[in-house]
């Protein structure tokens, strides 16, 4: 869910370290912007590499639920996204956008305004998504296989519920898609090229439930159930190595805001993958400095805290390489601030980034006519903006800023206090309010590294596999009297919707019967194929199995005798829940025959047991 906060002034300005608790702490440096002298323009930095293909599947859904209101900006961040990842990059073969959104009137409007007319392929409904991942994965087959690994990008704006985004239905009243589905995707185009970096970014309320709860169920009256059509795949979906960046953790909300026309969240991450994420000025946007990024401008400023999890927990993973962008606005001589690049109109918002002295900074944006505001903060609530238009043509050369003072008098705006409450804009907007440099990324990588990372999994829905031992307790064989204790050890794994499993039981049981003193020794094994159902931290199954194995009469005065393979037949209910990461509690109950030869005669002779013990998943 994305909730829309009523407009609130913007906060003073912060000069004090603020600890970001979900993230690691990110030091905040001082908020004074004052202009200096103007620079001399850069040069555009040349093109070093092949830049490597680039696929997104963009959704944007307004729509909402019971007890879910709709929301506003979702289709204009789809938008955002789609013209970023769409622009031309250097000398890549191929730029391939799946825009899936409706776009409303008034957003249509605003974009026609700024010179820019979207072009959705679809709607945001399960069939359109679906059809993208076909789309990219066929393109993605049919691609050279030379040059640099592509990059696949999911991007999602709109309302998450637990496990799970809604979707625009197609039958019913509600549609979505569960965090598992996404993975099974994503793994579809990983079958078609192996070498494949894909990441999700998702701006929706307890996004890290689609990734870190994947076993959650979906609602009824949903829609059908995509994991069914892509069973096949399940096993290679666990193991695909996808960057994850996420507006919020499982139990907290996410917001749009009326006066950045969109998520927060999205708006810092649309500007960091535009370039002002490179902290290190390399012409690359890697996973730790993204990731870095968005906690230093996100959760400081809106009450939501960000979620991240890296591929296959590599943070130096390159997300996007902007060494070969064709088109990009060049702040490099601009004196350091905090910038806004928006429509010639100063609307919609594209991207914002704060500058520093003696960085360089370049973002990349599509061919156009952009307005670029300094927002200088001289007082608490009250702002200076500097305005410069400027064209982007497509080419190789970026749009290059010059002496920036030289416009200050014609561009220059009266000191303005804070918005009409009905109308914010964006320079009153919870702002990028210190430079981001290296020290963040650092910080935070040290903190991963030193397992502060978020859990991956909070259940064993992410495993496979799982061995565990249990003490286990039945009736006595053959109808006699008494109580049967044992160890039982047993292996199972998960195979589609079913599993399947081996087990090993020893077990041992006393008796007495006319003075005689016995005792009868199992020494059996089992074979079970089952059915498991999974929500949250818990999991339930019910299986078959057959087995059997030998059963010896141990007399104490030394007398051996038995059945040397008494054939069982049962059935199990397991329940299961998780204790940690790795380890869960199992309790099972099972009833059914088996069949004993006494005296040459085999009989049927009912059983019951149940066991618990400890299981180690992975």
């Amino acid at each position: 869910m994305k909730v829309s906060p009523r407009p609130r002034p913007r906060p003073r300005p912060l000069t004090n370290a603020l600890p970001i608790s979900a993230f690691v702490a990110l030091a905040l440096g001082s908020t004074a912007m004052h202009a200096p002298p103007a620079l001399a323009a850069s040069e555009p930095p040349p093109t070093l590499s092949p830049a490597p293909d680039v696929y997104a599947v963009i959704v944007g859904y307004n729509g909402g639920a019971p007890g879910l209101p709709s929301l506003r900006f979702a289709d204009d961040d789809a938008v955002r996204f789609a013209m970023l990842l769409g622009t031309p990059n250097g000398s890549a073969a191929t730029t391939h956008v799946e825009l899936l959104t409706d776009v409303d009137a008034e957003s249509a409007a605003q974009w026609a305004k700024a010179g820019f007319a979207p072009k959705p392929t679809g709607s945001a409904s399960r069939t359109s998504v679906t059809k993208a991942f076909e789309n990219t994965a066929r393109l993605l087959r049919a691609r050279p296989r030379q040059g640099p690994p592509p990059v696949f990008y999911f991007i999602y704006a709109g309302h998450g519920v637990h496990g799970h985004i809604l979707l625009a239905p197609e039958a019913g009243a509600e549609a979505a898609l569960t965090g598992h589905e996404l993975r099974a995707l994503v793994a579809t185009l990983t079958s078609a090229a192996p070498e494949l970096r894909a990441y999700a970014f998702v701006d929706a309320c307890r996004a890290q439930s689609l990734f870190s709860e994947r076993g959650a169920a979906t609602e009824p009256g949903v829609g059908p159930d995509l994991a069914a059509e892509t069973a096949d795949l399940e096993e290679r979906a666990r193991s695909v190595p996808l960057g994850v960046i996420a507006a919020a953790v499982s139990d907290r909300p996410a917001g749009e805001m009326r006066s950045l026309g969109g998520g927060f969240f999205s708006h810092v991450l649309a500007s960091g993958l535009a370039g002002a994420a490179d902290a290190d000025g390399n012409n690359i946007v890697s996973f730790a400095e993204l990731a870095a990024f968005v906690a230093y401008n996100t959760q400081h400023v809106v009450p939501q805290r960000p979620w991240f999890s890296p591929p296959a927990g590599d943070l130096s993973a390159t997300v996007v390489d902007l060494r070969g962008a064709r088109t990009r606005v060049d702040l490099s001589a601009a004196p350091s601030g905090r910038y806004l690049i928006a429509g010639r109109e100063g609307r919609p918002l594209l991207a914002e980034a704060f500058k520093s002295d003696g960085h360089d900074l370049r973002l990349v944006m599509p061919p156009g006519r952009f307005r670029i505001t300094q927002v200088i903060h001289d007082q608490p609530l009250r702002t200076t903006d500097i305005e410069l238009e400027i064209d982007v043509p497509q080419g190789h050369a970026a749009a290059g800023i010059g002496a920036w003072s030289e416009q200050l008098a014609a561009s220059a705006t009266a000191l303005r206090g804070t918005s009409d409450a009905d109308e914010p804009t964006a320079t009153d907007a919870p702002a990028f309010l210190s430079a981001f440099t290296s020290d963040a990324v650092a910080t935070l990588a040290a903190a991963y590294h030193a397992g502060r990372e978020p859990e991956q999994r909070t259940n064993d829905a992410s495993a496979s596999q799982a061995l565990g031992v249990a003490l286990n307790i039945a009736t006595a064989p053959a109808g006699l009297t008494g109580v049967e204790t044992g160890v039982a050890a047993h292996y199972r794994r998960r195979m589609h919707r079913l599993f399947w499993g081996v087990e090993a039981l020893l077990a041992r049981s006393p008796h007495t019967v006319a003075s005689a003193t016995y005792s009868l020794e199992r020494y059996a094994g089992l074979v079970e194929l089952g059915v498991p159902w999974r929500w949250r931290k818990q999991s339930l199954a019910l299986s078959v199995g057959l087995g059997g194995g030998l059963l010896v009469r141990r007399a104490y005065d030394g007398g051996l005798s038995g059945d040397t393979f008494a054939p069982t037949a049962l059935t199990r209910a397991l329940y299961a829940v998780q204790l940690s990461e790795r380890f869960a509690l199992a309790i099972a109950v099972e009833g059914g025959a088996e069949w004993i030869a006494i005296d040459g005669r085999r009989s049927a002779f009912g059983r019951i047991a149940g066991n618990g013990g400890i299981e180690w998943t992975f």
